[in-house]
């Protein structure tokens, strides 16, 4: 495997990862869940909404403690949906407890820990419950054409798929919870993209230059053989991440168009009016807003 092969599959990992986010944030959180909280207007719904997003919230929350352990900072406190009074769940760094930590690194690391623990999860769903989620190795015979690939295994899944069975139900409940909460707030993005972009971005050149360093022939296929690895590992995962939030999302998605076309009001064709303090556009948004989670990062 050449380095310039690895560094193509980088760059379908990375797009990957931007489809992946798109999904999250704007379908399945975006469209679908800030609908339905702004549709329920008694406490009950708004627990129900809160319920539903909670395994996903507390893997999110999970992987956010987790990245900044590794980093060196301790864990004061993790909160999720469901005890934050503010909706959203959040996780409050303490000192650190090693010597090596730096907060760029953990900022980066935490931005992108939810997407990859949320992919790698889904993906163990499928196998613990039996959904055959395809692999998509994306450099062992060179980058196979993407989007072919994609319509070929989401038609064998589909066609696969045992309906009879509790547990393809379960899956799916649980693929659309993981895969709302798999974006990085904009908080994280604002503390740890631009780190995680150096990151990537020397990732690629080290692989690049894997041939024009001083070593032995055994050592420098050990080392991209570790890399295409992992890029297959990745690759796989995200794979599994975007069948299982795309087909969660185009269900969830027609119920809630149709939810908001059984409750828009009828008007006179031809007019418009501007949206009252009470009205469904501006609820929205105040809804919406409650579903930006904030957390703070580690001290400078």
């Amino acid at each position: 495997m050449t380095p310039s092969a690895l560094v193509v599959g980088m760059l379908v990992v990375i797009g990957q990862t931007l489809l992946l986010f798109w999904l999250s944030r704007r379908l399945l959180l975006g469209y679908v869940l800030r609908t339905l909280a702004s549709r329920s207007s008694s406490a009950r719904g708004r627990r129900l909404v809160s319920l539903l997003r909670l395994p996903g919230n507390l893997l999110h929350e999970i992987s956010h403690a987790a990245a900044y352990l590794i980093s060196g900072y301790r864990i004061q406190r993790l909160a999720t949906c469901w005890s934050d009074p503010e909706g959203r769940g959040y996780v409050e760094t303490g000192r650190p407890w090693s010597p090596l930590h730096w907060a760029p690194l953990a900022a980066a690391l935490s931005c992108a820990a939810p997407i990859v623990v949320g992919a790698l999860a889904i993906h163990a769903l499928g196998s613990a419950l039996g959904v055959p989620l395809p692999a998509m190795d994306v450099t062992s015979e060179g980058v196979r054409p993407v989007a072919a690939r994609t319509l070929t295994d989401v038609w064998f899944l589909v066609s696969h798929l045992d309906w009879a069975a509790w547990q393809t139900y379960v899956f799916w409940l649980l693929a659309f919870s993981i895969g709302a909460e798999l974006a990085p707030s904009g908080a994280d993005l604002r503390q740890g993209f631009v780190m995680l972009c150096v990151l990537v971005l020397l990732s690629a050149v080290g692989i690049l230059a894997v041939p024009e360093m001083e070593l032995r022939p055994e050592r420098a296929e050990a080392v991209l053989d570790g890399a295409q690895w992992l890029l297959s590992a990745l690759s796989t995962a995200l794979f599994a991440g975007l069948i299982g939030c795309g087909l969660a999302g185009l269900v969830a998605g027609a119920f809630t168009w149709v939810l908001r076309r059984s409750a828009r009001p009828t008007q006179a064709r031809g007019k418009s009016r501007p949206p009252s303090p009470k009205s469904p556009r501006r609820s929205d948004r105040r809804a919406g807003a409650s579903y930006r989670r904030s957390r703070r990062g580690p001290p400078r």
